[in-house]
């Protein structure tokens, strides 16, 4: 199959809508291969590219969410559902066939500040992005530290997609510490979107020297070791209809001593890390159980119950689905915490699969042989 090519995008200037809206018009291509001499699929696959390419210029960003877009029933029908004031309209500028290959350039009409938060709501799949960087006692700054490596294993276990967002992020102490406080998450959601993720567990590890090696104790005795203390504040924060919501709140501390600073600050964190497996994990599993509903999936051409026995293997295995049971020959039922879309996308991914139909409750796919 021929690979989508995004060419250059003109901008051109701002006009300003009645309503007090500024708007852009944005020229962007969009093409797809022609199947079996579909001319008409082709062309809405090739259009619903060329408005998620609009929407990408627009906004600014460039987001990775092949399995959207190569589908044109999951793009129109997440235009229709996140962006509603964004893309105002279009107009089809020129279209044609070239070997094999619809395509199309139009120009489209878009609302750039609305452009960027309509990107992520579709993009975004159900991973979680962990940041929690530990500030050693003499305030350096640790992105990847011991605890968040376990956390992020530890949820993987369970079946999640864990992204780990400190590392190379280009946030500060300073602001997570602002943000932790006034519970403005808009920069970090924005750092989120980029990873395609829909959950942050966003905190920060503080740690204090309580004692030095060597400290007096009384009667004579001086300290043989090091004592250092630390807290994890954290937030589990979602998104639920353009709203940040904060599923969860807490601190957990812990004790460590050693020889050196440098080794009571990591038996802190493995004191810490006991309590990270116990609580906050829990915590996530069931905050995210807690909101999960039942999508109902259906295979429109299934054949013999190989396929699917087939099908639900793959969909047990599917980040975030926590349930799924037989209703007939051809349904599943299962329980899912997100939107139907990012179910439909995880869906649509896989080569043998196609995603024909959906709604917030119901997914229709076809086996493609």
């Amino acid at each position: 199959m021929k690979k989508i090519i995004v060419f250059l995008f003109l901008l051109i200037p701002v006009f300003v809508f009645a309503m007090g809206e500024q708007g852009i018009f944005v020229q962007s291509y969009g093409e797809a291969e022609i199947v079996n001499n579909d001319i008409q699929t082709a062309r809405l696959q090739a259009i619903a590219r060329a408005k998620w390419f609009a929407l990408e210029q627009a906004a600014g960003v460039k987001v990775k969410a092949q399995s959207v877009v190569q589908n044109a029933v999951l793009v129109d029908e997440a235009i229709k559902s996140e962006t509603q004031g964004v893309i105002k309209g279009f107009q089809i500028l020129k279209e044609g066939q070239n070997q094999g290959v619809y395509w199309v350039q139009i120009s489209a009409f878009i609302v750039p500040n609305k452009a960027k938060e309509a990107l992520g709501a579709i993009s975004r799949n159900t991973a979680i992005s962990v940041i929690l960087p530990l500030v050693m006692p003499d305030g350096r700054v640790e992105e990847s530290n011991p605890l968040s490596e376990k956390l992020i294993n530890e949820l993987s276990v369970q079946g999640y997609e864990v992204i780990d967002i400190a590392s190379g992020s280009t946030f500060s102490v300073s602001q997570l510490d602002t943000a932790l406080r006034t519970n403005n998450f808009l920069m970090i959601r924005n750092l989120a979107y980029q990873y395609l993720s829909n959950v942050m567990l966003v905190g920060k590890i503080t740690t204090t020297l309580t004692a030095r090696e060597g400290k007096n104790v009384g009667y004579g005795v001086s300290l043989p070791y090091n004592i250092v203390t630390g807290r994890l504040v954290y937030r589990l924060i979602t998104n639920r209809n353009g709203q940040r919501v904060i599923l969860a709140s807490g601190y957990i501390s812990g004790r460590g001593m050693g020889p050196t600073v440098e080794d009571a600050t990591y038996k802190m964190i493995e004191d810490m890390s006991g309590k990270v497996s116990n609580e906050l994990i829990s915590t996530i599993v069931n905050k995210i159980k807690g909101s999960a509903k039942k999508i109902r999936l259906v295979l429109t051409n299934v054949n013999d119950m190989q396929q699917m026995m087939q099908f639900k293997n793959f969909i047990q295995y599917v980040s975030w689905v926590l349930s799924v049971n037989e209703q007939g020959m051809n349904t599943l039922v299962v329980e899912y915490p997100e939107k139907a879309l990012y179910l439909a996308a995880s869906i649509n991914s896989r080569p043998n699969y196609k995603v024909v139909k959906f709604s917030e409750y119901e997914i229709d796919v076809q086996i493609l042989q």
